[in-house]
């Protein structure tokens, strides 16, 4: 059975992710919101693989980490009341900010090391999309030049001004949420949940680089694939894919092809086991 102080801290973070995931409903990012159901889920199994260990942790927190924990979760409450954008970088911390303030006042300073699998999950939950922010203009320029290159290479008729890709009869323009970011920081964060819930004990930075790689060239080919549409002047299946469902269906796409390439990993890396212990 939970004891009174743990049954409160389960109440307290439900209605804090509650909290986060109605503002990023509210706010329209709809990719982020079923993205952050993956995270949450992923924290949430690695904590009750450790409620054993969580209940005997209980009660060594000490004053101080008890108040730093309670202003991180103040700070939150506050901050959350202010948020008027899905722009907003506080959107991409708090969850990392929350689990930080409940462990905190949960288990204190002293016992943290323990949970660093979900601190981390927590961290690539949304952390490096602000750490990024300032190369976004970078990875946009070469989202266009390679969007480009594709479209020119199976020989349209294609230009480039800028970040402008041009067809005969149509352009698109290709902006910071175009850019490839959003999907390879999503990817990112989801080889980082692999590897901790089914670790690999081989290649795992070629993991992360697929990860990467997979979101980003899965989005060259949305954003060529919108410049044929615009000058097919099929303006309806462009806002389909620039704005509507079409959006996420290329990251589901995205999310699968690591998913084939990450079970290849898990059953290769079974086998090197096997043969080593041989």
């Amino acid at each position: 059975m939970f004891t009174r102080k743990l049954f409160g801290l389960i109440i307290i973070a439900t209605g804090l992710v509650t909290l986060n995931m109605t503002l990023l409903w509210k706010l329209g990012d709809i990719a982020h919101f079923w993205m952050s159901i993956v995270f949450w889920l992923a924290v949430g199994s690695l904590l009750w693989e450790k409620q054993d260990i969580l209940k005997q942790s209980e009660g060594k927190s000490d004053v101080f980490s008890i108040v730093a924990g309670t202003i991180l979760i103040a700070f939150i409450l506050f901050k959350s009341g202010m948020v008027s954008s899905q722009v907003d970088p506080f959107l991409r911390i708090a969850p990392f900010l929350s689990g930080l303030g409940l462990l905190l006042i949960a288990v204190g300073f002293q016992d943290l090391k323990q949970y660093w699998r979900e601190l981390v999950i927590l961290f690539f939950h949304g952390i490096p999309s602000v750490i990024t922010s300032p190369i976004e203009g970078i990875i946009t320029s070469l989202t266009a030049k390679f969007a480009y290159y594709s479209l020119w290479y199976v020989g349209f008729n294609v230009t480039r001004e800028g970040n402008y890709v041009a067809l005969p009869t149509g352009r698109v323009f290709v902006d910071g949420g175009c850019s490839g970011m959003e999907a390879m920081n999503y990817l990112l964060g989801l080889s980082v949940i692999c590897l901790l819930m089914f670790p690999i004990k081989q290649n795992k930075a070629l993991v992360i680089g697929v990860a990467v790689a997979c979101g980003y060239i899965i989005n060259v080919f949305r954003v060529a694939g919108m410049a044929l549409l615009v000058a097919s002047y099929r303006l309806d299946l462009f806002k389909y894919w620039h704005e509507g469902e079409g959006s996420l269906v290329v990251g589901m796409i995205a999310v699968i092809l690591f998913g084939i390439f990450y079970q290849y990993m898990l059953k290769r890396d079974r086998k090197i086991s096997q043969t080593s212990g041989n």
